[in-house]
Order: C-alpha cells, then sequence, then structure tokens
C-alpha cells in the first residue's frame, strides 16, 4: 500500500466569517471580528430584527463600546488564560427572543455573518 503524507498548513485557521449560536449564546469568531475591526474596544451588543426587501426577518448584532439602551455585555474568549480574538454574547432568554426555541433545545450551529455597517454584523441564516 502506498501513503501520502497529509500536508498541513502552519497558518491555518478558518478564513470565513461566521457565529455560532447555541446554548443561549452567539459565538462570533475572529473573522467576522476583523469585519468590524474589532481591537477590543467593543464591549457591549444590541441584538437587531428586521426585514429585508424580500419580506424576510433576518437578525443582526451591533456591537457598541459603552452601554447603551437594551445592550449585553460581552464576553472575550480566553484561551491558556490568554484573550484570544472572538466574541461571545450571553443572554438565553434574548437570543431565544431573536432567534427561537430551536437554537436553545438543538445545539450549537454555524452561520455566516456579513458586515451591514462599521460595527454592525448580520447573520445570515
Amino acid at each position: 500500500m502506498n501513503w501520502t503524507v497529509v500536508k498541513i498548513t502552519k497558518n491555518g485557521g478558518n478564513k470565513i466569517p461566521f457565529v455560532s449560536i447555541g446554548n443561549g449564546r452567539l459565538e462570533f469568531n475572529a473573522v467576522a471580528c476583523e469585519l468590524i475591526n474589532d481591537r477590543g474596544q467593543y464591549q457591549y451588543a444590541q441584538l437587531l430584527t428586521g426585514t429585508d426587501e424580500s419580506g424576510n426577518t433576518v437578525n443582526a448584532v451591533r456591537f457598541l463600546e459603552s452601554n447603551e439602551e437594551e445592550t449585553i455585555k460581552i464576553t472575550r474568549k480566553v484561551q491558556k488564560g490568554k484573550p484570544i480574538r472572538g466574541m461571545t454574547v450571553s443572554h438565553k432568554s434574548a437570543i431565544q427572543n431573536t432567534f427561537g426555541q430551536k437554537v436553545v433545545k438543538q445545539g450549537t450551529k454555524r452561520y455566516g455573518v456579513k458586515k451591514v455597517d462599521n460595527n454592525t454584523l448580520m447573520i445570515i441564516e
């Protein structure tokens, strides 16, 4: 039998911006954070809902530097005791109300994100 060694890239990592939704949390990967030029300045998030041109409901998250009305405190991801790029927004009831019961009961699912403006990411379901 002939074997071939699988090449492993050293710079690795996912190049696709996404959010993992489940268990009452929105977890944005580092690539999603790059879309809004996050350098650790964002401390709060607002959940947004709207309607697109087709009449479908769309959801987004606006990231804020200071506490405003209807905001959720952002948690920064930590690995081996050091902060890493990525953000978590946790609020079980607000996320359930926004995204439905399915995101609480069915585990975690990944969704793409798209930049809406300088501090807002739309979730592509």
